[in-house]
């Protein structure tokens, strides 16, 4: 019985010695065991040697871009393509190429030059012909990139009906083959008309205003050749000189394309008849005046009440001002209007006054005078002390003064704008007055 455990234990350690024979040497193993050692505990055999891969030398490379670039765009196009590189990978090289030729000389002429001293202010500031003349060359050279793109990869080997969503919101429904033709031709007249402009040097003299309005009806005449009637219209609503003016006038009305266009097709025939002489004054002034009335009772009629009130409150520039310096101290909008409102009750107030054949012309001024201080009241009550006397101080200048010297208002002056020489548009909301006679000197 006490050999038992000596038996038992020597198993073990014979085991445990075969067991290691087998891990060493998987070959000894019987058949059906054979994997399992080989898999599992082979590691007696030393390893072999692995040979090195030997590899080729890699081939030159070839330097590809030096074999193909020129600075002749032409002949870098026909490399590509004799390359065989797709029309989408040339079509962004040359945009890479053309990128580097001209964004540097438009910033060049953007940005002021820093040479400058702090205390004087950049040099496209410093007149109002330096700063056209700027922007026409940035208009010049980004005309020219435009043109350029177009013949180099006009060909019929990157030919595209895809439209992207500028040219769709500047060109309408047009077909590609119609872009093209209309941008041809916008490119011949922005060629002239700069040219034009360039020999004007800032100062406009009336043969210069007729050759860019010769050149405004040629370039209609042009354009009519190539689109149908509906498509001129809609093309003229979308980029006539007029659209961008009437873009940011009407940013803060918010209207729909049906007023948009409403109110385009009116400001067009405005502009028409009244084309910018050089200035607004001259012997059509009333005729130009009755326009602007007429103008506005058509509005009127066309967009509601409802609507042209705001329209005539949110192109007005008097309550832009009022409206920027209620934002800027956090005003709520509802107290911006109605002090803006006191404009209109103001006018018929005054008007009721001065038509009032029962009062004398003392009695008139003293009227209008209280009335006057009234307002300035009412105006510090709805807008506080800070903006209220802010606006009170700019509605003395434009039209509260006169009032209490005894002059009746009405908001229906003329304001114009002008863009790129001879377009117009025309707004009324500027104060015309009604003055009693003066008061006897003492």
């Amino acid at each position: 019985m006490k050999l038992a455990p000596l038996v038992f234990a020597g198993s073990l350690a014979a085991n445990a010695a075969l067991f290691s024979v087998l891990a060493w040497q998987p070959a000894l193993a019987p058949p059906f065991a054979r994997d399992f050692f080989a898999r599992n505990f082979h590691f007696a055999e030393p390893p072999t040697a692995v040979a090195p891969v030997v590899r080729a030398p890699p081939p030159e490379k070839i330097k590809l871009w030096s074999a193909l670039a020129t600075e002749d765009l032409a002949t870098l196009v026909a490399r590509l393509r004799a390359a065989g590189f797709p029309p989408e990978i040339i079509r962004a090289i040359v945009q890479a190429q053309l990128s580097a030729r001209y964004d540097t000389r438009i910033r060049a002429l953007r940005d002021p030059d820093p040479n400058t001293p702090f205390w004087k202010l950049p040099s496209t500031y410093m007149s109002a012909g330096t700063s056209a003349k700027r922007y026409e060359e940035i208009a010049q050279l980004q005309r020219e990139r435009a043109k350029l793109t177009r013949e180099l990869l006009g060909d019929d080997f990157f030919a595209t009906s895809d439209v992207t969503v500028d040219q769709r919101r500047q060109f309408g429904n047009l077909t590609r083959a119609k872009i093209d033709a209309v941008q041809r031709i916008e490119d011949d007249y922005a060629d002239m008309n700069s040219a034009i402009r360039a020999a004007m040097k800032g100062i406009t003299l009336p043969q210069d205003r007729d050759q860019l309005a010769l050149l405004t009806r040629e370039k209609h005449a042009d354009l009519a050749a190539v689109l149908s009637p509906e498509e001129l219209a809609d093309y003229e609503v979308r980029s006539s000189p007029i659209t961008q003016l009437l873009r940011n006038q009407l940013a803060d009305f918010n209207p729909s394309e049906a007023e948009y266009r409403a109110i385009f097709a009116m400001q067009q025939s405005f502009g028409e008849k009244f084309p910018y002489n050089g200035n607004f004054g001259g012997s059509d002034y009333q005729q130009r005046q009755a326009a602007i009335t007429q103008l506005n009772d058509q509005l009127k009629a066309t967009l509601g009440n409802a609507r042209y009130t705001d329209y005539a409150r949110e192109t007005s520039w008097d309550y832009q001002q009022l409206k920027s310096l209620a934002e800027r101290n956090s005003l709520p909008a509802d107290a911006t209007v109605r002090a803006y409102a006191l404009r209109d009750t103001v006018a018929q107030q005054s008007n009721a006054i001065f038509d009032d054949t029962t009062l004398s012309t003392d009695q008139k001024r003293a009227a209008l005078q209280s009335l006057a201080q009234d307002t300035r009241s009412q105006l510090l009550a709805a807008l506080g002390p800070t903006v209220g006397a802010t606006y009170v101080k700019m509605a003395d200048n434009q039209w509260l003064s006169n009032l209490e010297r005894g002059a009746a208002v009405k908001f229906t002056g003329m304001s114009m704008t002008i863009g790129n020489g001879n377009a117009v548009i025309a707004f009324g909301g500027g104060p015309d007055f009604r003055n009693l006679p003066p008061p006897p000197r003492p």
